[in-house]
């Protein structure tokens, strides 16, 4: 069911809050299908139609603010675990250049990115990832 609807219609003006329910729809198919990548895609585009809007639009489809920073995170962490490939660095690189302003809302996931986008080994203090 995903495949008939056409990506370029829904993304039309006037029908933001019919994408992000769409995109919440297919994060659970690919959740299903265990393809964390696309999930990651998903989220962001959720966090990219959220934040373009005016904000009485924002107010109207996400009043506390809450669905924007949990799509973010979600963006961020499903991108951190999906399989090693080059476009995964290349969308690492992009949340690094693009989303710099929520990275520094968000510590403990810029840390991350910052550590996987380096070549040298990453510690693992287990006490840090129990927090």
């Amino acid at each position: 069911m995903g495949k008939k609807i056409n990506s370029k219609q829904i993304s039309e003006s006037g029908l933001e809050a019919a994408k992000i329910l769409y995109y919440k729809y297919m994060v659970h198919y690919f959740i299903h299908e265990k393809d964390f990548q696309q999930v990651s895609k998903s989220h962001q585009i959720i966090f990219d139609t959220i934040n373009k809007l005016t904000p009485e639009q924002q107010s109207a489809i996400d009043p506390t603010g809450n669905e924007k920073k949990l799509s973010f995170q979600n963006f961020v962490l499903y991108l951190l675990i999906a399989p090693y490939t080059n476009e995964k660095v290349d969308l690492m690189h992009i949340v690094e250049a693009n989303y710099s302003r929520e990275l520094d809302n968000e510590d403990l996931i810029a840390k991350f990115i910052r550590k996987l986008l380096t070549f040298e080994l990453m510690p693992l203090d287990e006490k840090e990832v129990e927090q």
